[in-house]
């Protein structure tokens, strides 16, 4: 097993380094594949030897080599969180093949989590070929199941966009979109990644209030929140349903 959650460290080091690219370009309407990768203020080519996920931006302590000017530590953050999600996933799941739409979840939750962040969009170019590959490759592994995935998916959706027009501005459709993917991938236990997303989210509002840094009409995106939700869920929804469940059985 050991040998196993290196590799899945070392791929998902990779793809966070990928993410970075996508993160960073998918907004902005540039390509993802060309040019390479470069510097953003000398736009100087990176050499593959200093492109080597975590390793190089150690080695050149978060600094261009071309110019010396910094690069934002959110790369090697982005390296690490991915390698890191990976790999407890691959505890969670072991050699499966449910362990492939986990893997693909946390991929894409990575990328949407910073690019909402950053610029209040989710895009369909993620969540939509997403949502559809996840609802498929788990309903290909657990058929018996495909009634929750897909009511899941739909429920949250719905739910999201009723939200979404009672309080317009509130929740957009990228929102929708997304509730939908995580019922698709989740089943039953995306109630726990929404009631999550949504604690998450009124803790952290009212925090940036309390410090002065948001005002109560202040925009937040809530992506970032129903992601980090997704993740617990993923890992622990089925046993936090159970134990929430056995509360009202005894």
């Amino acid at each position: 097993m050991f040998p196993f959650l290196i590799i899945l460290f070392a791929v998902g080091a990779i793809t966070g380094s990928f993410l970075n690219v996508v993160i960073y370009r998918l907004p902005r309407k540039e390509s993802i594949v060309s040019p390479g990768s470069h510097c953003p203020r000398c736009e100087q080519p990176v050499k593959w030897y200093d492109n080597i996920p975590l390793l190089s931006y150690a080695l050149l302590r978060g600094q261009c080599r071309n110019c010396g000017q910094p690069i934002t530590p959110r790369y090697f953050t982005v390296e690490l969180l991915t390698a890191a999600l990976w790999v407890v996933a691959g505890i969670q799941f072991g050699i499966d093949w449910p362990l492939l739409p986990a893997l693909l979840l946390l991929t894409s939750l990575v990328a949407i989590f910073y690019i909402d962040l950053d610029h209040y969009i989710i895009p369909n170019v993620i969540v939509l070929p997403v949502a559809v590959i996840g609802l498929a490759a788990n309903i290909a592994i657990t058929p018996d199941r495909w009634l929750e995935y897909l009511a899941a998916g739909l429920m949250s959706a719905t739910f999201f966009f009723v939200v979404a027009l009672v309080k317009p501005g509130g929740m957009g459709m990228g929102d929708v979109k997304l509730a939908a993917m995580l019922g698709f991938f989740l089943g039953q236990a995306v109630l726990v990644g929404l009631f999550l997303g949504f604690l998450i989210g009124a803790i952290t509002g009212v925090a940036l209030m309390a410090a002065g840094i948001k005002g109560r009409k202040s925009r937040i995106p809530f992506g970032p929140f129903l992601a980090s939700g997704a993740v617990v869920a993923l890992f622990y929804g089925d046993r936090l349903l159970e134990l929430w469940m056995g509360l009202f059985q005894k």
